[in-house]
């Protein structure tokens, strides 16, 4: 997500937004991004089939989540409404996290695609966030990121080749 909004965001505004992850790390013109928690989602969990190398096997059922996440805009009004203006379109333009430069066959338990989805907080729940991650009150919008856990155990598939069936008379 950080690298996703650095980038959009010298596109939209034509210079360096730095996306730190911590409040007192924020130094000027800036982005937080906090991450607030991991929960378990539903959806398809069924084991996965797979063929590697002419071998078929089963992959135990992956472990879907949603991580949740709160990013907050750090400069002079109006310029902050502004900066989180560009963060809310770059996740509407963009809602899935592409790998950058990694090979996602060593991405281990890695599966699919992360998708952003812009999430609803009360002004209670921003409040508590904020005082939570020991920040002031600022501009932010709530963001979850799905994604999947794949299983790491797999059972090799063992299918029959030949069958031979023998018919006997058996005396009796």
């Amino acid at each position: 997500m950080a690298r996703t909004l650095e980038k959009q965001l010298r596109e939209a505004c034509g210079r360096e937004i730095p996306v730190r992850f911590r409040y007192s790390d924020v130094k000027g013109e800036c982005l937080t991004l906090c991450h607030v928690g991991v929960v378990r989602r539903s959806g398809n969990v069924d084991r996965e089939y797979e063929l590697k190398g002419g071998a078929e096997q089963f992959r135990n059922p992956p472990l879907l989540l949603r991580a949740q996440y709160f990013v907050s805009a750090w400069a002079e009004p109006p310029e902050d409404q502004a900066l989180l203006g560009a963060v809310l379109r770059t996740f509407l333009d963009r809602p899935a996290l592409e790998l950058e430069g990694e090979d996602e066959e060593d991405m281990i338990a890695y599966a699919g695609i992360p998708e952003v989805n812009l999430d609803t907080v009360s002004l209670e729940e921003h409040r508590d966030l904020a005082q939570g991650f020991g920040m002031p009150f600022a501009p932010s919008v709530a963001y979850c990121v799905d994604f999947r856990l794949q299983s790491g155990k797999v059972t090799p598939i063992k299918r029959v080749k030949e069958r031979v069936m023998d018919f006997r008379k058996i005396e009796g």
